[in-house]
């Protein structure tokens, strides 16, 4: 699909604000300590929070807690929430996706999980 990939995210906000008209965050995951986090991930952050650019933000948004958004943590535009949603995006304003079709029956009965249906073999469906 020819999509361009970066090895690195150039702190040029104006240059990526410019360049691309959307900005896939998958820097952390969910179980990130963000006590712990040190260069070059800070600096990451931080030129993702001063983007114009739509972010989409793959699980939780990079930086937040899987429980809480901190009020300084980048803002993206849509969030697609692998398997189940976390309790951080029930503050999430924008656009919603859950991805986790693939998620085992016995797996959510297990868990008590409320998912929502999927339509005929969509893999997302919007929250």
């Amino acid at each position: 699909m020819d999509l361009p990939f970066l090895s690195y995210l150039p702190n040029e906000q104006q240059l990526l604000n410019e360049a691309y008209n959307l900005v896939v965050d998958a820097v952390l995951g969910p179980e990130t300590d963000l006590a712990s986090l040190g260069e070059p991930v800070t600096a990451v952050l931080q030129t993702l929070r001063g983007l114009r650019v739509p972010i989409a933000s793959l699980d939780i948004p990079s930086g937040w807690d899987a429980d809480d958004a901190p009020p300084d943590g980048i803002s993206p535009a849509l969030l697609v929430s692998l398997m189940i949603p976390k309790r951080c995006a029930r503050s999430f304003p924008g656009s919603h996706f859950l991805a986790g079709r693939f998620l085992p029956y016995d797996i959510q009965r297990k868990y008590e999980l409320n998912l929502p249906r999927f339509t005929g073999t969509d893999p997302v469906v919007e929250l």
